[in-house]
């Protein structure tokens, strides 16, 4: 994404006469960025609320429902997830398109791509 703030160094008199709500929002703004640049800045796949759907071994295609984040050394950014199927339960990211998809018609697809 190209950046949309520079660091620079604004001189107090500049500062003052311009509206101190616009430059909170553009510091703001220019701190979302750098962490972006560190690759600092996390993007969930999915947002608390969504449904997903999760491939499993003997129930099949669940729906689940996103009830949180979590991090785990281990294996890293978790969604949280419930379901009537398994209860609840936590689901690394980079299970996202391998057996946790936004869509049932894209578990279906992935489902038969790995059967053929």
């Amino acid at each position: 994404m190209e950046r949309l703030t520079h660091k620079a160094k604004y001189e107090a008199g500049y500062r003052a006469n311009k509206n101190v709500h616009d430059w909170e929002c553009i510091d703001k703004l220019g701190q979302l960025e750098d962490l972006e640049e560190q690759g600092k800045l996390l993007k969930p796949p999915c947002a608390v609320g969504d449904t997903v759907y999760v491939k499993t071994k003997y129930d099949g295609i669940v729906e689940a429902e996103v009830r949180d984040y979590t991090y785990f050394i281990s294996c890293g950014f978790c969604i949280v997830v419930t379901s009537k199927s398994f209860g609840k339960t936590n689901i690394p990211f980079s299970e996202f398109g391998k057996t946790v998809f936004l869509t049932q018609e894209a578990t279906e697809a992935a489902s038969k791509e790995m059967s053929e």
